[in-house]
């Protein structure tokens, strides 16, 4: 596998600008109460980036939730189970997302992300 080097600002230009992309995609296409997948694009990155470094990963995930949320129409914002449920999709081609892994996400992802949000439990 190739590696390329970023350097860090121009790295997340580039993850907003993708998250940004992904989100719009979730806002539009998530099925209401049930999941909103992030699609394979946002699953590989996150995977990635959960190797690599955690809290980075979570960021992502919230920053995803986040955007989607402010492009969704009002009174029916994209919830964070929706967006679990549908990254569980979008990792069916990593480790992740076999069950005993997905369910360390899960838990992580349920416990950090309301920080993110000012410690919201309604998302």
């Amino acid at each position: 596998m190739d590696s390329l080097e970023v350097p860090c600002r121009t790295f997340d230009y580039l993850l907003k600008g993708f998250i940004r992309n992904e989100a719009g995609d979730v806002a539009i296409y998530r099925v209401e109460g049930q999941s909103a997948n992030p699609g394979d694009a946002f699953g590989n990155v996150f995977a990635w980036m959960w190797e690599r470094d955690k809290d980075s990963a979570v960021a992502a995930f919230a920053g995803l939730l986040a955007e989607a949320r402010k492009q969704s129409d009002e009174g029916d914002e994209v919830r964070l189970e929706e967006l679990i449920r549908g990254l569980r999709l979008a990792l069916h081609r990593s480790r992740l997302g076999q069950e005993d892994e997905f369910h360390a996400v899960e838990r992580v992802l349920r416990d950090q992300v309301p920080e993110h949000f000012g410690g919201r439990t309604d998302l």
